[in-house]
């Protein structure tokens, strides 16, 4: 039987892991990630590829019309099943960093503590 285990959540949003009773191997592979009312499965790496795609979104772009406005673009984040499309406000864009850095956090130190059968 599978099921969620929490992981990290903010105003925005939260993650889980998706795990089953009988295999733990699914243990780190499928995280969902539930911001408003989407539920999006990605990988740890497809997590850390979106916190890359988040930078380069808050460095903004520097042409003359994105710099008088002001304001920021859409998030297009490519995974193997599907793409990511995010139109999003500064803050917006802070809370969803802060909710994948602090599930990329929680999933490292998890692996750290059951390395040393800690967990």
């Amino acid at each position: 039987m599978l099921f969620l285990d929490p992981v990290y959540h903010n105003n925005i949003g939260a993650t889980y892991l998706i795990k089953d009773n009988f295999n733990d191997s699914l243990y780190s592979q499928k995280i969902q990630l539930l911001i408003g009312d989407v539920a999006i499965l990605l990988e740890e790496k497809e997590i850390n590829a979106l916190v890359k795609v988040i930078d380069s979104v808050k460095n903004g772009c520097s042409c003359d019309k994105c710099m008088s406005e002001g304001k920021f673009k859409q998030i297009k984040c490519d995974t193997d099943h599907f793409k990511l499309v995010f139109k999003s406000t500064k803050t917006r864009i802070t809370d969803l960093e802060d909710l994948l850095r602090g599930t990329i956090f929680e999933l490292q130190i998890n692996s750290i503590l059951s390395f040393y059968g800690i967990n």
